[in-house]
């Protein structure tokens, strides 16, 4: 029911820094994500709610991992196994018209936007090299973020066909039950390959801050990104660090049409106020997408080699995504191959 649901889990708990690990040395990290919004970001404005109280809640269990592979240089893998689950009322969108008995097409007819899916999400690769390192520190950054053959999204009831003038032209074959496509994806479904620079300073103090900008070439029709995150922080009596930013990803290029979505004029009307496709609106779906999210967080320091961290993400403001909230909990421990 909603315009597209790309569902991405905000990088609140980031490990790439602009400080490249030494030769040898390991840090993996276990992550766990938990995902909700009720809410999503249509057009570059305000949040709308999603129509037929839906709500989207989502789960990710990552594992990341870095390592110092030559003097100045470190790989970065990262593994996300997520679930995405949507739920919504049900709700008839064709008119009846008294031709079929009731029974028999509300039984053809009622449209289940509920749904889950589970899986391996977008497999990332990294490369970093150091430029530079003192009390302020910077990298470039080569990543390469591939698909691994979950559904892509897609519109309401499929790719095609991708003009709300031929949707209209015959409503009733593509408004079907079995054509129900886009309530849940893992992600994009594209190829990505971003090029980065990371840059930091940190005081004696204890404090820090850190500016990381990218772009990213993405394949397949998906629009290109310019993309940005901004922290800065604080150590405290020695082992723990608490920080905030913001992360920001704009389009800079038109995304290929995806298919056709229908949008609530009203989402908070019940489903019996659809029927005969009332309170709808028609829309191309492109595959692109802005966003701007505020983070928040703190690690604290264990011992010398083992650190657990907490972040918080909200979506602020967007287009073509969710009003997301999400909590971030880790664990990371550091070891040295070469010892």
């Amino acid at each position: 029911m909603r315009l597209l649901l790309v569902l991405l889990a905000l990088p609140v708990v980031a490990q790439a820094s602009p400080w490249v690990l030494p030769t040898g040395e390991l840090v993996v990290v276990g992550r766990y994500d938990y995902e909700t919004a009720s809410s999503e970001y249509l057009d570059r404005g305000s949040a709308v709610a999603y129509s037929l109280n839906g709500r989207l809640t989502a789960t990710t269990y990552a594992i990341d991992m870095r390592l110092g592979v030559l003097k100045d240089f470190e790989l970065e893998l990262m593994l996300p196994l997520k679930q995405v689950t949507y739920t919504a009322d049900p709700v008839i969108l064709l008119d009846n018209g008294d031709v079929v008995p009731a029974i028999d097409f509300f039984q053809d007819n009622v449209l289940d936007f509920s749904n889950s899916s589970s899986g391996l999400g977008d497999v990332e690769l990294s490369g970093r090299y150091q430029l530079f390192r003192s009390a302020m520190a910077g990298a470039v950054e080569l990543s390469l973020k591939t698909p691994t053959g979950y559904d892509p999204p897609s519109g309401t009831f499929g790719n095609k066909p991708s003009s709300k003038e031929a949707f209209l032209a015959d409503v009733g074959r593509y408004v079907r039950p079995e054509n129900i496509t886009d309530d849940v994806t893992l992600g994009d479904g594209r190829l990505e390959v971003s090029v980065g620079l990371l840059l930091g300073w940190a005081a004696r103090t204890g404090t820090f801050v850190r500016y990381d900008s990218s772009y990213r070439l993405r394949f397949g029709g998906a629009s290109h990104q310019f993309s940005s995150r901004f922290r800065v922080g604080q150590q405290i009596l020695g082992r723990l660090l608490l920080f905030g930013g913001v992360d920001g990803e704009l389009a800079v290029t038109d995304g290929d049409v995806i298919g056709v979505s229908v949008a609530a004029e009203d989402p908070d009307l019940p489903a019996s106020e659809y029927a005969g496709l009332k309170n709808l609106t028609l829309r191309e779906v492109r595959l692109e997408r802005d966003r701007v999210a505020l983070a928040a967080g703190g690690i604290l320091r264990l011992t010398d080699t083992v650190e657990i961290n907490a972040a918080y993400g909200h979506v602020i403001w967007g287009r073509n995504t969710a009003a997301s909230r999400v909590i971030s909990l880790g664990l990371g421990i550091r070891t040295d191959l070469g010892k």
